[in-house]
């Protein structure tokens, strides 16, 4: 549900970008690029205290935040490109992004692979934080 969730947001935020460029021009980036730092901030903050939420709490946070990539996704379309073409790409890409996810995930099984993605999830923090910074500041 919650690959699903990230899915279907990402598209939303290709949508949502298209058509506003298409109505009302360019955007400011600003809340894009602060839902994206957050969402860094809180994914590795989750991934190294390996957090469980419940999967309708992980599912919407997923979701919300994947508007905010798709988004920032969306307003890099090429002038004169297919934004159909592009989200279809965008779609898959994700979708295949996430199966890496998946798989990298399997090294959770064991003790070593825990510690690796505890560290790999305080990384995360750090540069979400980052990145946060710099949209701030």
């Amino acid at each position: 549900a919650a690959r699903a969730a990230a899915v279907l947001g990402g598209a939303l935020g290709v949508g949502l970008a298209l058509v506003a460029e298409t109505i009302i021009g360019t955007l400011s980036f600003f809340y894009t690029v602060l839902g994206i730092a957050l969402s860094a901030v809180l994914l590795g903050f989750m991934v190294a205290r390996e957090a469980r939420p419940p999967l309708g709490v992980a599912a919407a946070l997923v979701g919300i935040f994947a508007v905010f990539h798709g988004h920032a996704h969306g307003t890099e379309l090429p002038a004169g490109q297919s934004g159909i073409l592009y989200s279809i790409g965008f779609v898959m890409a994700t979708g295949c992004l996430h199966a890496a996810g998946i798989a990298i995930g399997l090294v959770h099984r064991w003790p070593a692979g825990r510690v690796a993605l505890r560290a790999a999830g305080v990384l995360v923090t750090i540069a979400g934080f980052g990145f946060l910074w710099k949209a701030i500041t």
